[in-house]
């Protein structure tokens, strides 16, 4: 058996929880592929804009190519690796 998502975990947490995560399954199940699609997009959006926001709130003296630049490094820290790392995988190509 697979362990259960993180997200599913917290979800059930609470009473709140169990029933916000029952709305969703019931609203992402009435939508067609296209409007998942398009959901999927507003959502990933509105996550990179919150993730700005918060290194913008961290670093109010940043500016915006800072934010940027901070904003890559953290997306690629999901993944394992920074940006300076590829940075100097880069050079040494």
């Amino acid at each position: 058996m697979l362990p259960e998502k993180r997200e599913y975990q917290i979800a059930m947490e609470s009473e709140a929880g169990r029933e916000g995560l029952a709305v969703w399954r019931r609203v992402v199940k009435s939508m067609s592929g296209p409007q998942k699609v398009a959901k999927a997009f507003e959502l990933t959006e509105m996550t990179r804009q919150i993730m700005r926001e918060g290194i913008r709130r961290q670093h109010p003296d940043a500016g915006e190519s800072d934010v940027q630049e901070m904003y890559v490094d953290r997306l690629l820290q999901y993944q394992g690796t920074s940006l300076a790392e590829v940075r100097e995988k880069q050079r040494a190509q």
